[in-house]
């Protein structure tokens, strides 16, 4: 069974990603002093750097890419660690029957979700070791689209994945869908159910989440030749030494 591998991130400099990557949130550090990827487990969806960005990224609400997303046991404990080293978040929120998050920013620029793998008041107990490290997963690279049909075709018939979940927000005019390759039995077979989410967010394994713009203002900005930023993703057999590159430009028809 296939499972995302890595997420690919151009970015300007490389300064800071050790001490934010390694040394704050605990991941594992692998590959190059020149191309760096981190993980939680080099067995699942980990983030692969290089610097060949010839600007700084700078996050907009039209963005391609919206955000990393990283599940969590216990989130109140990780909010108590990170404030204790100086990081500035807001207080998690449960957001509607979603879940229980907050989120914070990378040294370039990325932003990062940290979301709770059971709703609000309903956490598992923290590590007794890293408080992050010890109890996440590398769990989302979420993905803005307005032609919800070219998304399905590319995600579904080209890439062979799964429609894991679907979560309407109306109240913000978006939906989110939930992708990967796992034969795993929902809890419940209703693919909008409010009781598979928390399965969900305990997964093992990495998902493509797209968020469908209902009313969409404005053309999405993909990563450009030399442009900080998403440039795509990696997917394999978990434990294989081959992968497959689905880049940034293969997605030109997502919108």
């Amino acid at each position: 069974m296939f499972r995302i591998r890595r997420n690919h991130l151009p970015v300007l400099s490389l300064e800071g990603l050790q001490a934010f990557y390694g040394d704050l949130l605990g991941m594992e550090v692998l590959g190059s002093d020149d191309e760096p990827v981190f993980g939680f487990d080099p067995d699942q969806c980990c983030l692969a750097f290089r610097a060949t960005a010839s600007a700084p990224h700078k996050p907009g609400q039209h963005d391609f890419c919206w955000k990393i997303g990283i599940t969590l046991r216990d989130l109140d404990a990780a909010v108590v660690y990170l404030r204790s080293r100086g990081v500035e978040l807001r207080d998690p929120i449960q957001f509607l029957d979603i879940g229980y998050m907050t989120k914070l920013v990378d040294p370039n620029g990325f932003i990062i979700e940290l979301l709770q793998q059971e709703f609000e008041g309903h956490h598992c107990p923290a590590p007794a070791s890293h408080p992050i490290a010890d109890q996440a997963t590398l769990a989302h690279i979420t993905l803005r689209v307005t032609d919800l049909e070219a998304a399905k075709a590319f995600f579904e018939s080209d890439l062979g994945m799964r429609l894991m979940s679907v979560q309407p927000v109306h109240e913000y005019a978006f939906c989110l869908y939930f992708y990967c390759w796992s034969d795993e039995p929902l809890p419940d077979p209703d693919l909008a159910s409010v009781a598979n989410r928390a399965w969900l967010w305990a997964r093992p394994y990495a998902f493509i989440e797209l968020q469908h713009l209902e009313l969409p203002t404005k053309k999405l900005r993909k990563v450009g030749k030399k442009s900080a930023g998403f440039d795509g993703f990696s997917f394999g057999a978990p434990g294989a030494a081959k992968a497959r590159y689905v880049p940034v430009d293969a997605m030109k028809g997502l919108k």
